[in-house]
């Protein structure tokens, strides 16, 4: 159609044909209105990618008629048009962000891929809560390419309530863009790098022997009147005597457990297999435990379910309320089992291959922090010394020192 200037009187006064034309602007070449054979009306420009007749011609949509108005639409032509003018090619632009993947698309990919094949299966299952959560609801809808360190940092700093659960967050996602980045070439960098993470405070919180007391009256009440299910009572005997982690606890199975050893062989801990030695208190509970339907250990018993982090996590609020324990976690029943064992003697070895740890490092500050055995050993070198120091009422052989004569 001929061209005129285009307003709002002219774009209301467009009507319907059946057939889908444009109406371009008088004053601004390539600006126009598209009006479709279904009526509906929107802004549109046109320009060429490159120089010449023969470079291709691109349409790009600005806006529905009605969502903006005809002097604001004028202005996004205007935009678009100087870009090009620039070497840019928008049409071209929008066309390869709407056939880049999404964040939730490469998510399952990087579940797919990697995490169900590289990661174990309890992280594994933290992996995908962490992302459904907390990572897709934020970045779920946005295309990888789209995505910057600043959009990452702000996500992250309104998550500072939760410093510990943020800097997992924030590693998932690290790890899921480093993919993107590195392996499949989604896009040129990874924003979530130099990012930093919240400071951790590590906990020293260990059970002293009134606390230990108080747990155990109040697990032998529940366990008596039949106030809470014997699986959860199991499960805590077994943190508490052995120092395995909860995730091994929950995934203990059976088939596991030697008891005429007093073993436990767990094929897949957080350092690798390894045996887990039993005391005897620990045997006497698996041999008196009741072998629910299900291979686990701990499980509830319908079906091969294993013990759930969340429904143990509800128990042991209900414990700590009962036995009036403050600021405790399950994870603490495994900081006590490994200050007792420091305190009981053990060395950085011994303690080591108890709790299943990687490295010396890890378990030698349980020694370092164990004062007792310490105290009692200083006390007998003191004594010692003490003695050699302190001389004798008796002895004539003792001779005061003379103040030196200062000759001037």
């Amino acid at each position: 159609m001929a061209s005129r200037n285009i307003t709002k009187r002219v774009v209301d006064q467009l009507k319907t044909t059946g057939a889908e034309y444009f109406v371009w602007d008088g004053s601004l070449s390539g600006f126009g209105v598209r009006v479709r054979a279904t009526g509906s009306k929107s802004f549109i420009v046109k320009y060429r990618a490159g120089v010449g007749r023969k470079a291709p011609t691109r349409r790009v949509t600005l806006a529905n008629v009605g969502k903006v108005t005809p002097d604001q639409a004028r202005a996004m032509a205007r935009r678009i048009i100087g870009d090009v003018a620039h070497g840019g090619d928008p049409a071209s632009e929008r066309s390869r962000k709407r056939r880049e993947a999404t964040i939730r698309e490469v998510a399952a990919r990087y579940v797919a891929e990697y995490v169900r094949t590289h990661n174990k299966p309890s992280w594994a299952t933290e992996v995908e809560l962490l992302l459904k959560i907390h990572i897709l609801p934020a970045f779920g809808a946005t295309r990888i390419g789209d995505i910057t360190r600043a959009d990452v940092s702000r996500w992250h700093a309104g998550m500072s309530a939760t410093p510990y659960g943020a800097n997992r967050c924030l590693a998932v996602l690290r790890k899921m863009l480093s993919l993107a980045h590195m392996e499949w070439e989604l896009r040129p960098d990874n924003p979530a790098i130099g990012v930093r993470l919240f400071p951790e405070r590590r906990r020293e919180r260990f059970f002293s022997g009134q606390e230990l007391r108080a747990i155990g009256e109040w697990i032998a009440q529940a366990e008596r009147e039949g106030a809470e299910l014997a699986h959860f009572i199991l499960a805590t005997r077994l943190l508490l005597l052995t120092g395995m982690r909860f995730g091994e606890v929950a995934a203990l199975k059976w088939s596991d457990i030697e008891l005429s050893e007093g073993t436990i062989r767990l094929r897949d801990a957080k350092a690798g297999a390894r045996v887990v030695a039993l005391n005897t208190q620990a045997v006497a509970f698996l041999a008196n435990a009741r072998h629910a339907d299900g291979c686990f250990v701990c499980g509830p018993g319908v079906g091969d379910i294993p013990l759930t982090k969340g429904s143990y996590h509800a128990f042991w609020r209900r414990l700590l309320r009962g036995s009036g324990v403050t600021n405790a976690r399950p994870h603490d029943a495994r900081h006590t089992v490994a200050t007792l064992g420091a305190m009981a003697g053990g060395t950085a070895f011994t303690l080591r291959d108890l709790l299943g740890h990687k490295t010396v490092a890890m378990t030698s500050a349980y020694v370092a922090r164990t004062v007792d055995p310490i105290r009692v050993l200083s006390e007998a070198v003191g004594n010692k010394v003490a003695a050699a120091l302190t001389p004798s009422r008796e002895s004539a052989d003792v001779v005061p020192l003379k103040r030196a004569r200062v000759r001037s």
